[in-house]
């Protein structure tokens, strides 16, 4: 199954998802739709796809030396708990409201596709060194991001955030640009290696091709029981 959440698509642990929570609602601007919360979020999976900011844990980067200065008094103990989330967000309402944009594969994909997975973080104190070519969720509210990833990385990251709609859109585009013209039981068997080509021209339908596979398969056993266990 495709991965629905970010947490399921990174391979995340339970405290990576309460840390980067935590972090992003502390670092982010919480107003608009969420933006720049997702766009910490992306920064910070970005960091992890580079693995130069402290490794592959979400705590280890949030900790990484002279970085999110919001979350610099923390331990990384109290940013992987979700009580600890809670109270520092103000209520435990505002942590699950912030949980569900960053575990959002497609809020969050937004961001890192659009800062090109930038893994440099500026707040919004650093405007007087922002560049033209540098990334703003939100126009005056929000951070800054820059420094993108490697292509290699940035393509990685992309399969990583391609969403079940993503990968679906994908395959109707390349279906309706196809000149094919079997009917769904001839691609259908063809796909999942019931029959040859050449017999699905002859065959009436997906089902009597499945009946006679599973025919084929099942009457043996059914004559010779024995064989079920090897025979004698």
């Amino acid at each position: 199954m495709a991965p629905r959440t970010v947490q399921q698509a990174f391979g995340l642990k339970d405290p990576e998802v309460n840390a980067l929570a935590t972090l992003a609602g502390l670092e982010g601007y919480r107003g608009a739709q969420g933006q720049d919360v997702a766009a910490v979020a992306a920064n910070v999976l970005a960091r992890r796809l580079s693995g130069d900011w402290g490794g592959r844990d979400i705590r280890n980067i949030a900790k990484s030396p002279g970085q999110y200065e919001a979350v610099f008094p923390y331990s990384m103990e109290q940013l992987g708990d979700p009580n600890f989330g809670a109270k520092v967000l103000g209520g435990q309402g505002e942590f699950e409201k912030i949980k569900g944009i960053v575990n959002d594969l497609s809020q969050v994909g937004t961001q890192f596709r659009q800062s090109k997975g930038a893994q440099s973080f500026r707040g919004t104190a650093a405007y007087k060194s922002k560049k033209p070519t540098d990334y703003l969720p939100v126009p005056g509210k929000s951070n800054f991001y820059f420094d993108p990833l490697s292509e290699t990385l940035y393509q990685k990251g992309e399969k990583l955030f391609a969403s079940p709609g993503d990968q679906l859109n994908q395959i109707t585009a390349q279906s309706s640009g196809s000149s094919d013209d079997r009917s769904v039981e001839q691609i259908l068997g063809q796909a999942l290696g019931l029959v040859k080509k050449p017999e699905l021209e002859k065959a009436k339908s997906l089902t009597e091709i499945i009946k006679e596979q599973v025919v084929k398969s099942v009457l043996p056993t059914l004559i010779n029981p024995m064989g079920m266990f090897g025979g004698f």
